[in-house]
């Protein structure tokens, strides 16, 4: 029985060293946010994908990505208030790209691939791609679940 504590003990010290994976960004969450929580912000249905109805939420509060201001969308599965957070969109005007690219790799870790002004980052719960620049002076910055492969395959595309 006390090499049961033991080992319990253990196991919580190891997994306590290890900073905890990001599921969104601000307030969004992809594990939790539903669409009854935009309160800010307006919303119209839209098409988020081949065939599939959602919600594409816009005016939102903007996002400090270190000196870099970012206007937020949001989509959601769905048109009910309970409709899932599928993907946030970060549009960056006036894009400092080395500084971003900085201010992402310092809260996500090092991306799993680079390609001339694109990078890409991955955790437990999402995927992030970013453009840098995805038009002069405008970086684009997609986060998504790891649920959305249809999406994330999309943009990996583009």
């Amino acid at each position: 029985m006390r090499w049961l504590a033991v080992y319990a003990l253990g196991a919580l010290v190891a997994c306590g060293d290890r900073a905890p994976e990001f599921s969104g960004i601000g307030q969004w969450r992809f594990t939790d946010s539903k669409l009854a929580d935009v309160k800010r912000g307006k919303c119209q249905p839209t098409e988020v994908g081949v065939g599939r109805q959602g919600t594409w939420c816009f005016g939102n509060p903007p996002y400090q990505l270190g000196p870099n201001n970012a206007a937020v969308d949001l989509y959601f599965a769905g048109t009910e208030p309970t409709a899932p957070l599928i993907q946030i969109q970060l549009q960056v005007r006036g894009c400092d790209e080395q500084a971003l690219d900085r201010w992402i790799t310092s809260n996500f870790g090092p991306a799993i691939e680079r390609r001339t002004a694109r990078a890409y980052w991955k955790n437990a719960f999402m995927w992030i791609a970013a453009q840098m620049p995805s038009q002069p002076g405008r970086c684009l910055v997609d986060l998504l679940p790891l649920t959305e492969q249809a999406e994330i395959a999309r943009i990996k595309a583009r």
